[in-house]
């Protein structure tokens, strides 16, 4: 196991099972604020990991690692409608059904956190909802005694 999750795994599961929206790469959050989007996009970004030591056995470091990562839904609008409020709605609930309670080899399932509106732009007609999720797993490390 890794000390980071591989969001390439989120990535895939989101392109092979959310058919209304196509999954998007984006190298940080200022790319996905900065982009106007013609259909709806999603993006996988990394948010926050933590190591926390858990046990100490002589020669060996075991870390309980979680990471937190965020599906960011981006829609096309120019103000707040019907249409949209419908199609936000049905892109949360197809996210969060496809991403939630998966488990990938070395880690717990994957757990929502939250989700929240993050911005309708003006600039860029964009609609951005973030779905927020967290993973953990266990992780040992042998010490190196180093000369």
């Amino acid at each position: 196991m890794a000390f980071n999750f591989d969001l390439n795994n989120i990535e895939t599961l989101l392109s092979n099972t959310v058919l209304n929206a196509t999954v998007g790469f984006a190298s940080d959050f200022n790319y996905v604020r900065e982009h106007a989007v013609h259909s709806a996009q999603l993006f996988v970004l990394p948010l926050a990991d933590d190591n926390i030591n858990t046990n100490e056995v002589p020669g060996l470091d075991e870390y309980q690692v979680k990471d937190v990562f965020a599906v960011m839904i981006v829609i096309p609008c120019s103000a707040g409608n019907a249409t949209t409020d419908e199609q936000i709605k049905q892109l949360r609930s197809d996210v969060k059904t496809a991403v939630a309670g998966c488990q990938y080899a070395g880690w717990d399932a994957i757990k929502l956190d939250k989700g929240r509106t993050i911005e309708l732009s003006k600039k860029t007609n964009n609609l951005i909802y973030q779905c927020q999720f967290s993973v953990t797993g266990i992780h040992t490390v042998a010490v190196r005694a180093m000369p």
